[in-house]
């Protein structure tokens, strides 16, 4: 199996890597920093600049993973540059796509927010939409919840964390029993 990760250097990236590497594939990542990883091809380039892509579209992958947070676009331009090269394209995307407040029990046919505005879950939406014009069928859109976990760099569990080993009273989200899906990005942090 041959595994792109766009990124693939810390958090979930990471953790894609390691569960590749852990299963014995081939795994290749591409970013601006070409992080070297053990038992990693890592490539160096910048997806913004869609030239960039050069190196990757040249060669054949069996999966694509991508965890884009930016304007779609970049997601948009990937996916084009890959469209006769990969066979599946693994989009992460966020919860936050659903029209808020989403209902409790709702699944994946809730109604989601339109694409193409500059908020975090209008740009998720347009690199859902990017990816699912380009992969149709072979695109894999996870809507995901909290991710938390190892080398995590957005800093929401640490926070937590460090405030509450700060002792006294806690300020947290209400009401108690709303439910959260927390979702761990685990990788084999632990030894590095």
């Amino acid at each position: 199996m041959r595994l792109l990760v766009f990124g693939g250097s810390v958090f979930l990236g990471r953790a894609v890597v390691a569960d590749g590497l852990a299963r014995g594939w081939d795994v290749t990542t591409f970013s601006r920093r070409g992080t070297p990883i053990d038992g990693v091809e890592s490539l160096r380039g910048n997806r913004v600049d869609p030239g960039s892509l050069e190196q990757v579209s040249r060669r054949a992958w069996d999966v694509v993973v991508d965890t884009w947070w930016g304007p779609p676009e970049t997601v948009r331009d990937s996916a084009r540059a890959l469209a006769e090269r990969a066979q599946r394209y693994v989009y992460v995307s966020s919860g936050s796509v659903y029209v808020p407040p989403p209902r409790l029990g709702a699944d994946e046919t809730a109604p989601v927010v339109e694409g193409g505005g500059e908020s975090y879950p209008a740009v998720k939406r347009g690199g859902e939409l990017a990816v699912a014009e380009t992969f149709g069928d072979r695109a894999l859109i996870a809507r995901a919840g909290l991710i938390l976990g190892p080398h995590e760099n957005v800093g929401r569990l640490p926070w937590w964390l460090l405030r509450m080993d700060r002792g006294g009273e806690v300020l947290a989200p209400a009401p108690p029993e709303l439910p959260l899906q927390y979702i761990d990005a685990i990788l084999e942090a632990w030894r590095a």
